[in-house]
């Protein structure tokens, strides 16, 4: 049977969609992708997926917004799919009304995180609320990442209440493991990237978005200097050439004017995740954009890392206070200061919340146990699916970073 997954760029597919892909591969179904065609997508064709380009925008644009639609309409005639899977508000919404228009006879949504969430004002929120509500009418099953969207979904009257599910999120324990790390390559890792041998290091994975926090935590970096003289920063992940507020250069002259240079090192993208986490004694998401559940929390609580991260939906259900980690208030600095010095501070606390974080991930956040459920609820829309060869998708999956997220 045949099924389409839309999003807004390849670089979504790339990095965060492959897995699932593979597993639903695996499991006999023919799938596809349609997205912007850019870099990544063409990467993605490369590696011997089926891609379909439609230029997909990443705001409200209407004008553009309805060549897309336009686009997916003709595209999901042509191909017929029996299912379509959306992701991304945009592309999710806009998939959504191409596979109603299309007469397609099932419709998945995961939800990444609502574009509705408790940051937003009041007239955003309505906003946001009501373009969900209209395209959940022609949605069979929403999916969500993090269990507070689902309450909220269900509080809210978004759908009727069969129509949600919580889907969760995770990782590959097996690849996010710090049981695969090499002693030699760790420290040539080290000397590669500028890091002392007997530094402290914090990291961050993700967009070089403004939302994402990261001016917070230099800020907290800066404070944090004096007293931890060697301590080093860390930020896996670049910007997007789609991103429509770039941010990279404002947080390189931030980093400079705080005569931090030598202090943060800027890795851009990268596929080898699990190894430059492996680097890290504290793991922080100062974030305060709208999250699902992030998945770069989830890497790093695999690689047995304590966490610093903000009170906002997602962080808060990755990670329990005094547990595995310590959560502050976005858009603060200082409290981040105080909790990542915390764990600087204190070895035994720090793998203490390390060991709870790994133990956590196996219990709730393995990504078989997400596969397994989308499998379930696939075959309940009547697709016919075998059994997945599990062992091809942990080989397929081994350079899927969650930078992107």
């Amino acid at each position: 049977m045949k099924v389409l997954h839309i999003c807004a760029v390849g670089a979504t597919t790339l990095k965060l969609l492959r897995p699932q892909i593979d597993y639903l591969l695996n499991c006999g179904l023919e799938v596809e992708v349609a997205c912007s065609p850019d870099v990544e997508a063409e990467t993605f064709r490369q590696l011997g997926y089926v891609v379909r380009p439609v230029q997909i925008d990443r705001e409200i644009s209407p004008v553009k917004n309805l060549k897309s639609l336009i686009q997916l309409v003709q595209l999901m005639r042509q191909q017929q799919y029996d299912l379509v899977h959306v992701h991304t508000p945009i592309a999710a919404a806009l998939g959504r009304m191409a596979a109603k228009i299309a007469g397609i006879e099932r419709v998945v949504y995961t939800a990444h995180g609502f574009p509705f969430h408790d940051l937003l004002s009041p007239r955003q929120y309505a906003n946001y609320f009501a373009i969900e509500k209209f395209c959940a009418q022609f949605t069979d099953l929403i999916l969500t990442q993090s269990y507070e969207d689902f309450v909220t979904a269900q509080q809210k009257n978004l759908c009727s209440a069969h129509k949600i599910r919580h889907l969760n999120n995770g990782v590959d324990s097996h690849i996010f493991s710090r049981q695969r790390l090499s002693l030699e390559d760790q420290t040539r890792l080290r000397e590669l990237l500028g890091i002392p041998h007997d530094a402290l290091v914090v990291g961050t994975i993700g967009r070089l978005t403004r939302q994402k926090g990261f001016a917070y935590l230099v800020e907290a970096i800066a404070q944090l200097r004096p007293r931890f003289p060697k301590l080093r920063l860390l930020i896996i992940g670049g910007e997007l050439s789609t991103d429509p507020e770039p941010f990279q250069a404002e947080l390189l002259s931030l980093v400079q004017g705080l005569g931090l240079q030598d202090c943060v090192v800027f890795t851009g993208f990268r596929d080898d995740t699990p190894e430059l986490l492996g680097l890290l004694d504290v793991f922080t998401l100062p974030t305060y954009f709208g999250e699902g559940l992030p998945r770069s929390i989830l890497e790093a609580m695999a690689m047995g890392l304590p966490i610093v991260t903000t009170d906002i939906r997602g962080c808060r259900e990755a990670v329990i206070p005094h547990e595995n980690g310590l959560i502050v208030p976005p858009k603060d600095s200082d409290a981040l200061a105080r909790a990542i010095a915390q764990l600087l501070g204190d070895r035994a606390l720090r793998q203490q919340y390390g060991a709870a974080s790994r133990q956590r991930v196996e219990t709730l956040y393995d990504e078989r146990y997400v596969f397994e459920r989308l499998a379930t609820w696939y075959q309940e829309l009547g697709l016919q699916m075998a059994a997945p060869t599990l062992e091809k998708v942990t080989v397929q999956t081994l350079s899927a970073p969650s930078a992107l997220c």
